[in-house]
C-alpha cells in the first residue's frame, strides 16, 4: 500500500510538467483515479461475526458469554510451533499430571452433577410453593401440586445429602491434588517460559510487516463478539473454559474464511490446562 501512495504523490507531483496536451492530461488523471481507488480498495474493512458455543453441564452445546476472542494477523500455533522445534531440551512429561487430572476430575464431575441437580430441584420447589401461595386451597389442583411439592421436597432433601458427602470428598482430592501437581506444574511452566521467551518480540515483528494490528472482543450473553477487521489473512483465537472439568479448557486458532465464524466443540479442540 505504501508503494502505491509513493507512486501516486509521485504523479501528483511531476503534474505540472506531464500536462503537455488534452491526451496526456487525460491519461494522467486516469493514472491518479485508478491509484486511488487502488489503494482505498486495500483499506476496506469488513465487519465479522464469532459466535462461541461449549457444553454445558447437562453436556448440550450452548452460547459462551464473557469469552475473550481475539483477531490476529497472523497463525499463533505456527509461532508456537516454531520455537518447540528449537527448543534446547524436550517438552518435559505430563503423563503424571495427565494421571492426576483423571483422578480428580472424578469427584469434580460427582459435585457439579449434583450441584446442577440440586439446583434444577430447588427451582421446582419453589415455583410450586408460589403456585400453591396463589392459588385456592379447597380446589382439587393445589392438593395435586401440595403432593408433588412434598415428593419434590424429599427428592431434595435426598439429593442435598449427596451433595454434602460429594462437596467433602471434592475438598479431599482438591488437597491432595494441589500437593501433588505443583511442583509437576512449576517443572513445565519453567520450560515454557525458557522456551517461549522470544514470543512476543516474534509477534510484534509479525504484526508490524502486516500492517495490522489484532483486535479484541468479548462475547455478549447470546455468545456473539464483533469485528471490523482489515484485508488479508487473519487467525481467531479464543479459550473458554471446560465445564466438565477444572483442569482443561477449550482452544481454538482457527483461519478466518468467512464473515460468520462458530467457534464451538465441533471447531475447537479441548486441551488440558497444565
Amino acid at each position: 500500500m505504501l508503494v502505491f501512495r509513493s507512486i501516486g504523490l509521485l504523479l501528483l507531483a511531476r503534474s505540472p510538467l506531464s500536462i503537455v496536451s488534452g491526451t496526456s492530461r487525460l491519461l494522467h488523471a486516469g493514472s491518479i483515479i485508478l491509484l486511488a481507488g487502488t489503494f482505498a480498495g486495500c483499506h476496506k474493512e469488513r465487519a465479522v461475526a464469532v459466535r462461541v458455543s461449549i457444553p454445558g453441564i447437562d453436556s448440550l452445546e450452548s452460547p459462551a458469554a464473557g469469552v475473550g476472542v481475539i483477531a490476529l494477523p497472523y497463525d499463533r500455533d505456527s509461532v508456537l510451533a516454531s520455537l518447540d522445534a528449537r527448543a534446547r531440551t524436550p517438552r518435559p512429561s505430563t503423563q503424571a499430571l495427565d494421571s492426576l487430572f483423571a483422578r480428580f476430575r472424578g469427584p469434580f464431575v460427582s459435585y457439579t452433577s449434583l450441584s446442577y441437580a440440586a439446583g434444577r430441584l430447588r427451582d421446582s420447589v419453589d415455583l410450586l410453593r408460589s403456585q400453591l401461595d396463589s392459588s385456592a386451597s379447597r380446589s382439587p389442583e393445589p392438593r395435586e401440586r401440595a403432593t408433588h411439592l412434598r415428593r419434590l421436597s424429599d427428592s431434595l432433601a435426598s439429593v442435598d445429602a449427596k451433595l454434602r458427602h460429594a462437596r467433602e470428598a471434592l475438598d479431599r482430592a482438591r488437597g491432595e491434588f494441589v500437593r501433588q501437581s505443583d511442583s509437576l506444574r512449576t517443572i513445565l511452566r519453567q520450560w515454557e517460559d525458557s522456551t517461549y521467551r522470544g514470543y512476543d518480540s516474534i509477534v510484534e515483528n509479525l504484526t508490524r510487516r502486516s500492517n495490522r494490528e489484532g483486535a479484541t472482543d468479548t462475547t455478549n450473553a447470546t455468545g456473539w463478539a464483533h469485528f471490523q477487521l482489515g484485508p488479508g489473512r487473519w487467525w481467531l483465537y479464543a479459550r473458554a473454559w471446560d465445564t466438565s472439568d477444572p483442569n482443561a479448557e477449550w482452544y481454538w486458532n482457527v483461519p478466518l474464511e468467512s464473515d460468520t465464524v462458530l467457534l464451538s466443540s465441533r471447531t475447537g479442540r479441548r486441551r488440558p490446562k497444565y
